[in-house]
């Protein structure tokens, strides 16, 4: 997944570790504004589109979950959560 919380190739790198290295959709959602902003709206396209198409279970029935592991899109900790829903759709919105 896009825009991981920590930079991926620092030692210090867990993708499960809170906020060293999970996406967290409420950021990935500044990070994509940012680059419609700059006139990016190619990137920002592909990226959004990366990003719910790797994030387990988001394109199905599964819950919307708070982060979720860059690496492998699993979900990882609360589900059904309201903030990240909330950023999807400002996301589809825009």
């Amino acid at each position: 997944l896009p825009f991981p919380t920590f930079q991926a190739d620092h030692p210090l790198f867990d993708a499960r570790a809170y906020w060293r290295g999970p996406v967290w959709f409420d950021q990935a959602m500044f990070a994509i504004e940012g680059f419609k902003k700059y006139n990016n709206t190619k990137a920002a396209a592909a990226l959004q589109r990366k990003l719910f198409q790797h994030a387990k279970g988001l394109l199905g029935d599964g819950a919307i979950a708070e982060t979720y592991d860059p690496l492998t899109g699993e979900r990882l900790t609360a589900v059904n959560f309201s903030w990240s829903a909330a950023s999807i759709l400002r996301l589809l919105l825009l």
